[in-house]
């Protein structure tokens, strides 16, 4: 009978607060209640927390729900689906593709009203301190200028039909990386060779190096998509566009004749990726290339993972992307910028929107702290978003650290930030970058040659303007 009641009075608890575990009642305030997504690991979580104290020590009564749907897929999908059930967070991680999903529900939150706002927003245990809403003009001025690009409006496709302006501003930038090349030096000094500054120069290399460790791969690239897409703006033969009659450009005789030629470096075996060889090409990189080890010599990926090219079977070295050669001969070092800013969504949980989004505001700015960004970029491997953070001494000290890899990277990723670009965002944008890395391995693995590939992408992606 006692077994009988108490499962009974669960019955009810659980049909009450309508979950499906016994749990707490506790109804979310959505009034008070910031909704945050993120795809931090458990260490960041930790120096996250630190900041959300803070604001919620100068805010009393206002709390940070700090969540992490999984990785920056799992959030994308996640937020698409709360738009649908107008359920979506308060603030966000994303990537510009991302948000141009989120913009035809006319959510997306215009930042640059906020961000020169000379509102005095209350706080203290008593109400009687004062906060200054918006950012003063050095604050704005400190973002690194290739990152702050990346958030305004007219990086998206149709941005006024949406009810934004060219001084819109849609994301803020949180942390950045970019792709850097990690090297082999024993390799290298066994063939009494350089790392490779151009293009030219590692494919010139690639039949010494073969020659000499004949088991091993020369390069692995881990990410398809960024192969085509950065050499696509440093050659200038377009990749895609906001402009909505031609937003993919990527199907063009010079792309497919670049193609053609990667193409006869696979069938040499000079060259694989990720997709093909099934795994990150640092794994390979790291098996090392002397007694039929079957390595890589070089591998390019994110400075963001650089500690995931480490290894002590070897002697390795770290250095920017291969310039590319261009018609009238000079060499283009452009690199793609990667990593997450942050989008902030108008929330229709709340009885007052607005008042929640200056209160969002006001969190968003607690994380460009400089110490906070610089303890984050250590942590992670990335590049902090402002220049503040890059200066502390700290910081500093990190970056000058020779012997580990993820300093060393980030040293070098943040010497070359004048260099990065970022795609225009359309709906339809995320798909293009999946269809040119198709591109990739349907070329290098002989299966296609580069017309016929661009082509078949094109018409994957719902296009038929080619270029």
């Amino acid at each position: 009978m006692k077994k009988l009641i108490t499962s009974l009075l669960v019955l009810v608890i659980v049909m009450t607060c309508g979950v499906a575990l016994l749990a707490s009642c506790e109804k979310v305030d959505y009034d008070h209640t910031i909704v945050f997504y993120s795809t931090q690991n458990d260490d960041l979580q930790k120096l996250t927390a630190t900041v959300i104290k803070t604001f919620e020590d100068k805010f009393p009564g206002w709390k940070v729900d700090h969540q992490q749907p999984g990785g920056y897929d799992e959030v994308r999908k996640k937020i698409v689906q709360d738009l649908q059930g107008q359920s979506q967070p308060d603030l966000a991680y994303c990537y510009p593709d991302h948000v141009a999903l989120y913009m035809p529900t006319q959510k997306v939150v215009d930042l640059s009203t906020m961000m020169t706002s000379t509102e005095v927003i209350k706080g203290g245990e008593n109400g009687d301190k004062e906060y200054t809403l918006g950012m003063t003009a050095e604050q704005i001025a400190d973002f690194i200028p290739s990152y702050y690009e990346e958030g305004k409006a007219t990086m998206f496709s149709n941005y006024e039909t949406y009810g934004y302006n060219e001084n819109s501003m849609l994301t803020l930038p949180f942390v950045k990386s970019t792709e850097l090349l990690f090297y082999n030096k024993d390799a290298l000094d066994a063939c009494g060779l350089q790392p490779a500054k151009t293009w030219d120069e590692l494919w010139e290399q690639a039949p010494i190096l073969k020659k000499k460790f004949p088991t091993a791969t020369v390069l692995g690239y881990d990410s398809e998509s960024n192969w085509f897409i950065t050499e696509s703006e440093r050659q200038g033969w377009g990749y895609t566009s906001t402009d909505n009659d031609k937003h993919y450009l990527f199907s063009n005789d010079k792309a497919a004749a670049w193609l053609d030629t990667l193409q006869d470096k696979a069938k040499l075996g000079y060259v694989t990726t990720q997709t093909i060889y099934g795994s990150y090409t640092s794994n390979l990189f790291k098996k090392g290339v002397n007694d039929n080890a079957g390595g890589a010599v070089y591998c390019i990926g994110s400075s963001g993972g650089a500690k995931n090219q480490a290894t002590t079977a070897f002697n390795w070295g770290v250095s920017a992307l291969p310039g590319s050669k261009l018609e009238d001969g000079t060499i283009s070092n452009k690199v793609i910028s990667q990593g997450p800013s942050l989008v902030m969504l108008k929330n229709d949980q709340a009885s007052d929107p607005d008042a929640k989004a200056k209160m969002t505001f006001m969190f968003m700015k607690e994380l460009y702290d400089a110490a906070y960004q610089a303890s984050v970029a250590k942590l992670q491997g990335y590049n902090p978003c402002i220049q503040s953070a890059i200066d502390l001494p700290a910081y500093q000290e990190f970056l000058d650290n020779d012997s580990e890899i993820t300093a060393i990277s980030a040293k070098i990723a943040t010497s070359i930030t004048d260099q990065y670009f970022t795609s225009p965002a359309f709906i339809g944008s995320s798909e293009a970058r999946a269809q040119v890395g198709n591109v990739i391995v349907f070329v290098l693995k002989q299966e296609k040659d580069g017309a016929k590939a661009l082509r078949d992408a094109l018409k994957n992606c719902g296009g038929n303007n080619v270029n």
